[in-house]
């Protein structure tokens, strides 16, 4: 039969041998140069951005639009270019009351209005509507903007 020594010095350089092999694993890992995390929304809660300007050159509402039916939230307006109107955003597919589920009052629909000649700037919201988005330019010249809902 074939005998085994081992003696103390033998397994004191085995046991430094693997502790220097987890020690050089461990830092080999801390030190890896790692991909920068870059944030974001998650898929499904990303806003939708549409633009609202005095021409539709590059195919801006210029006027009334229903931006959404159905339920979201206005996330915010970007004033981009102040103008002359005064626009309002409403919780409403249409602006006839007589094609409203129960002909609600336009005043109880209000989300948001935006003043004329407001400054440049993001002002943001996040309203909640359930009919739709209705936005509609009460007077004067449409604002250059940046709307986002979802």
């Amino acid at each position: 039969m074939l005998k085994v020594c081992y003696n103390k010095n033998m397994r004191k350089t085995i046991l430094t041998i693997l502790v220097s092999i987890a020690v050089s694993l461990c830092v080999c890992f801390l030190l890896i140069d790692r991909e920068p995390v870059m944030q974001g929304v998650s898929q499904g809660n990303e806003y939708v951005a549409t633009s609202t300007a005095s021409s539709n050159n590059y195919g801006a509402f210029t006027n009334d639009q229903l931006l959404k039916t159905g339920w979201g939230t206005l996330g915010s307006v970007v004033i981009t270019g102040a103008n002359t109107g005064v626009i309002n955003f409403y919780n409403a597919s249409t602006s006839d009351i007589t094609k409203r589920t129960g002909n609600k009052a336009t005043t109880t629909l209000l989300i948001a209005s935006m003043p004329a000649s407001l400054t440049a700037g993001t002002y943001v919201f996040d309203a909640i509507f359930t009919n739709g988005l209705w936005l509609e330019l009460e007077s004067g010249s449409m604002p250059t903007t940046t709307i986002l809902y979802r």
